[in-house]
């Protein structure tokens, strides 16, 4: 038998002395933990890949044991040349699988691991109830599958992904998949959904990386004439990797590049391949290809590459793509798994089975790389690659992911199955603003010691998280913080979990009013406090503040914030079926802020007023924050444009926004001849009572009064080209959209109105008026418009105002000190 017997010496276990509790979590924190790994087997694939990393990676505080179902493969003597126990049970047939279970039993009885990582769906599914079996609860699966395709895969396979989803509420503590697409698939299947969480998979850059010189020489060595294009395919002999889409599509492209080369590596890809020789036959291909197969020399074959395709009808995280970039090769992939996310806007994107979608990308790619800017874009992929997907940020989030559940579930111990996320990660640390509050969270850091403090951000829409309160998250994260978020689902939901935060997906809807679907909403909220047991909710926005503050009391969460970004349009003057809700209103926030131990982050004082006045919020329990930051260097003064002067507005469109009066000041402008330009940005919002609707927008576009530029993602552009920005809203918590263009150098005209009022500084940095007058902002906007030196002195007092009161840092250090106040408590 290859590999060491279940009956090696066991873990020593405690000897039941007892000792200071503040020794014990000393020396938990400093003992290496012990994790199994138990996967089907070792051969070259991606997972057993990514498993050689995580075991080997230098300067992990994890002790890695590593159980073969099968026998060592080729992996098996890499892990043990690198020093790391390796184990095989050799279950092959139905004897064979009988002895290896009792072995793999008696393995997990007498070691007691802190926690079992399995890998695929066998071994999720045997090593997962194995280690149940032997009294282990620190189970975490791996999904390595997309799932898109399982139908093709074997009777086996599909039998253990249908039993892992009957046994996933049971069996494991978490479920790390390799990518979004795999999660998403595995949650429609019956996985356990608040259980699934991503952790993409990371590379060594050390190994990966370009090499002109030793590209160079293996042309020489394959006869690829100079200057052809070189084209690779890393991929084994399998109906997934779909080869024959990939020699159609060569087929066309040597038309156009008749000097072409394409070179398969992988399992397979040989002369001895008998279907694969027939098909380059049946195209006309067999002197374009380069047959390598499996080879273990990977790295320095593809740095010899123009282009990397894949071809595949099915993936979850190819890995062979992150490795492409970072080895500096063009890559054309079919839209499968998370490749084209990997890709992102360095590379070309085709549906999968289009073979003449496939051949025009790779000849767009082989003229690109002849181009005098592909150094930039090849840098930049890499860039890409490093950021996001390193070994060091992949290592991480699988050491916060099994401490986390070492935790929860002690060896020997109780405990009860919870969602676990990763906590910290190198990867997309620069997304909005992250760079910031990072020094932030250094200066303001968690509580120390002990696993880390779990922290929810409660929140009806994701994209809000996204928009408005991404930078706190991340800094959170940094600082120690165990991030987690539950929302309702939507597109906002891939972008969350590739930050590296662990997402829950929660039946909500932002605007129902209906008691069954509404109790239902406050059900699941409770059930999901009581489940993940978080150390503190944060809960933003309106429905998300009242069922978040009553679930916390219910559920006995030790400390919750509310976020009042503005008390919504119930609380705008108004009678009748608007007074009857602000009345409901008043009585559920004093419900949901009568937690204990807990802080209501206000935008402005006049929100804060209306709910000391009504008992809802007791005195010391409010704290002011004015609103949500700006990124300081994104939103920057740029010059003024040239042409008539321009009027810009940035919204959601809806009629408390101020929308209608918007473009009534337009009519009233273009009347008199003001020659002003009035822009407007946005998106409807139909599930908004207050939203305009598409019959209205279009009979303003066709009026010409305004010009509609759809929704902005690059608001900070959008203000560039204008002269003058204006919000004529009824009422607002603080508007990051004023906000952003004080920090841009624009002068503001805005409404007399809570919230608006406070994002300007009145006659300095901008121009009240009051709310629901569209001749009045008409006048103003065109008065402003006359003075040039005005427009300038009061887009310099703004971007002052910006740096003095709205920095990003700013707010973030203050939301960390509301976390720090109420976790030591």
């Amino acid at each position: 038998m290859n590999g060491n017997e279940a009956g090696l010496p066991a873990t020593p276990s405690p000897d039941g002395e007892s000792a200071p509790a503040a020794q014990q979590a000393s020396a938990a924190r400093q003992a290496p933990l012990q994790v199994m790994h138990v996967i089907s087997g070792l051969l070259h694939g991606g997972a057993e890949t990514v498993l050689l990393r995580l075991a080997t990676a230098p300067g992990g505080t994890v002790r890695h044991t590593v159980v073969s179902m099968r026998g060592e493969g080729v992996m098996g003597a890499r892990l043990r040349a690198a020093g790391v126990e390796v184990v095989c049970l050799d279950m092959q047939g139905w004897a064979g699988g009988l002895r290896g279970l009792w072995r793999l039993y008696r393995l997990l009885r007498e070691r007691r691991p802190d926690v079992v990582q399995t890998w695929m769906y066998h071994a999720d599914l045997i090593g997962g109830l194995a280690a149940r079996l032997a009294g282990i609860r620190a189970v975490a699966w791996g999904v390595r599958n997309s799932g898109v395709s399982l139908g093709e895969s074997s009777r086996s396979s599909r039998i253990a992904a249908w039993a892992c989803a009957r046994v996933s509420a049971w069996v494991p503590g978490v479920i790390v998949a390799c990518a979004r697409k795999a999660a998403e698939v595995h949650r429609a299947w019956g996985y356990r959904a608040d259980r699934v969480l991503v952790v993409p998979n990371g590379y060594d850059l050390d190994v990966w990386h370009p090499d002109a010189a030793g590209a160079a020489e293996l042309r020489a060595r394959w006869g690829v004439p100079e200057g052809a294009p070189l084209l690779g395919s890393v991929a084994r002999w399998n109906p997934l990797k779909d080869h024959e889409n990939l020699l159609a599509a060569l087929a066309l492209c040597v038309r156009a590049h008749p000097d072409l080369r394409c070179v398969l590596i992988g399992l397979g890809m040989s002369r001895d391949n008998a279907e694969l020789i027939a098909l380059a036959r049946h195209y006309g291909l067999l002197d374009h290809l380069i047959f390598l197969g499996r080879r273990d020399d990977v790295p320095e074959l593809m740095r010899a590459l123009d282009i990397h395709v894949l071809s595949s009808k099915a993936e979850g995280f190819p890995n062979v793509v992150s490795e492409a970039m970072a080895s500096g090769v063009a890559c054309v992939v079919t839209d499968v798994g998370d490749a084209a996310d990997i890709v992102g806007e360095h590379g070309w994107v085709v549906p999968p089975g289009d073979a003449v979608a496939l051949a025009g990308a790779i000849d767009q790619a082989a003229r690109a790389v002849r181009e005098p800017q592909w150094p930039a874009r090849r840098d930049a992929a890499r860039a890409s690659v490093e950021r996001r997907y390193s070994l060091q940020a992949m290592v991480e989030r699988y050491e916060t992911v099994w401490r986390r559940l070492a935790a929860d579930f002690p060896a020997g111990g109780a405990g009860r199955p919870t969602a676990v996320g990763p906590a910290d990660s190198a990867a997309s640390r620069d997304a909005a603003g992250a760079a910031g509050a990072r020094t932030t969270a250094q200066a303001s850091a968690a509580p120390a010691g002990g696993p880390p403090p779990r922290l929810l951000f409660f929140i009806t829409n994701p994209a809000f998280l996204l928009s408005h309160r991404l930078p706190v998250a991340l800094a959170a994260r940094d600082a120690g913080y165990e991030v987690h978020v539950a929302s309702m689902g939507g597109p906002a939901v891939a972008q969350i979990e590739a930050l590296g935060l662990a997402h829950h997906v929660l039946p909500l809807s932002r605007t129902s009013m209906r008691p069954w679907t509404e109790a239902r909403s406050l059900w699941a909220v409770w059930r999901l406090f009581r489940r993940l047991r978080p150390g503190l909710v944060h809960a933003v926005t309106l429905k998300s503040v009242l069922y978040g503050g009553i679930a916390a009391r219910l559920a006995g969460v030790p400390a919750y914030v509310a976020a009042i970004s503005g008390l919504g349009y119930v609380f705008i003057q108004g009678s009748g079926v608007r007074g009857v809700l602000k009345r409901l209103a008043l009585v559920l926030y004093r419900l949901a802020l009568g937690h204990p131990n807990s802080r209501v982050i206000f935008q402005n004082t006049a929100d804060r007023d209306v709910l000391e006045r009504a008992g809802a919020v007791r005195p010391g329990q409010a704290v002011l924050v004015r609103g949500s930051g700006v990124d300081l260097d994104r939103f920057a003064p740029r010059p003024w444009p040239a042409g008539p002067v321009t009027v810009a507005m940035a919204s959601r469109l809806l009629h408390d926004k101020g929308v209608r009066e918007f473009v009534e000041a337009a009519r009233m402008s273009a009347a008199r001849g003001d020659g002003l330009r009035w822009r407007l940005a946005g998106s409807l919002d139909p599930d908004n009572p207050a939203s305009v609707t598409v019959g209205e927008l279009e009979a303003w576009r066709a009026e010409g009064a305004i010009e509609y530029v759809g929704e902005c993602a690059d608001v900070a552009g959008f203000y560039a080209q204008a002269h003058i920005v204006t919000l004529p809203s009824y009422r607002e918590g603080l508007p990051k959209s004023l906000i952003e263009a004080a920090a841009c150098g624009r002068p503001v005209v805005t409404t007399d109105v809570p919230g608006c009022r406070d994002a300007i500084e009145s006659g300095v940095s901008g121009v009240l008026v009051p709310p629901r007058d569209a001749r009045a902002l008409a006048d103003a906007v065109a008065a402003l418009a006359r003075d040039e030196a005005l427009r300038v002195r009061m887009g310099a007092a703004g971007r002052a105002l910006a740096e003095r009161d709205f920095g990003l840092d700013r707010i973030v250090r203050a939301h960390l000190d509301v976390y720090r106040a109420l976790a030591g408590r």
